[in-house]
């Protein structure tokens, strides 16, 4: 999805930016990629969790509150980037390059542990670093608070730095300054409400229950949820992978 949506997303929205005009199948396009892209997140989410005896599954309203959540922030992101793009084409290119190849070093220092072999982890890093240009995603078991909020400040980072580029070189001929001024409150008010549907999930929808404030996370209440009536005992801490890592002899 994100190797094909969100590049369909940005090329359509920096057309939109560049002509100054919206054709109804264009917007329709680009709106049923940023969609996609939130769908897809919070359905593997959800999906996830279902298919995962040592994770409390995630309710419906729960998963509307995650596709909000993915919704606004990649809007912020992919019209930073449209704006960016439109007047900054090789330099977009340069940021991006840029911005993946420090989430693949990122991930990989985290040592995820989804492959058999230690090359395809590598090059599994190298498409959800990809993934990290647009949004987060999750790919470590334990709590991830701290590495989301890292993630958070440097995509209000980049998405301020490419929004004040723009608006200070944009093309005054083709678009007014009201129209840039609403351009730049539409990124930041976009990924203000994400932010904001992201502290509504975690604060009383998460499926562990609520994850800020006392006792790991309690920002409604002060107490973990009381189990699901007939959830194992013994719960598994690890992902259900249980098959080792192997050499090459041992895989033949």
């Amino acid at each position: 999805t994100f190797l094909k949506s969100a590049p369909q997303l940005v090329l359509q929205l920096s057309i939109m930016v560049q002509q100054n005009s919206i054709e109804p199948l264009q917007g329709f396009s680009a709106s049923a990629s940023l969609v996609s892209l939130a769908w897809m997140i919070a359905s593997y989410q959800k999906v996830l969790r279902d298919s995962r005896e040592d994770k409390m599954p995630m309710s419906y309203k729960g998963a509307v509150v995650q596709i909000l959540w993915h919704l606004f922030t990649i809007a912020a992101r992919a019209i930073a980037f449209a704006l960016f793009a439109s007047v900054f084409q090789l330099y977009f290119g340069i940021f991006i390059v840029t911005h993946w190849c420090i989430m693949t070093f990122w991930i990989i220092q985290g040592e995820t542990d989804f492959c058999m072999s230690k090359w395809e982890e590598i090059i599994y890093n190298m498409v959800v670093g990809i993934i990290y240009i647009f949004c987060w995603f999750n790919v470590k078991e334990g709590r991830s608070r701290y590495r989301m909020c890292i993630y958070y400040v440097i995509t209000l980072s980049e998405n301020a730095a490419l929004t004040v580029l723009w608006f200070l070189y944009y093309d005054r001929k083709t678009t007014s300054d009201f129209d840039a001024l609403i351009l730049v409150c539409v990124v930041s008010s976009s990924f203000a409400l994400g932010i904001f549907f992201m502290f509504i999930y975690y604060c009383l929808l998460h499926p562990n229950g609520p994850m800020f404030g006392p006792h790991a996370g309690g920002c409604i209440f002060r107490q973990r949820p009381a189990p699901a009536p007939g959830s194992p005992t013994d719960a598994i801490t690890s992902p259900p992978r249980s098959l080792p890592r192997t050499t090459g002899g041992e895989r033949d």
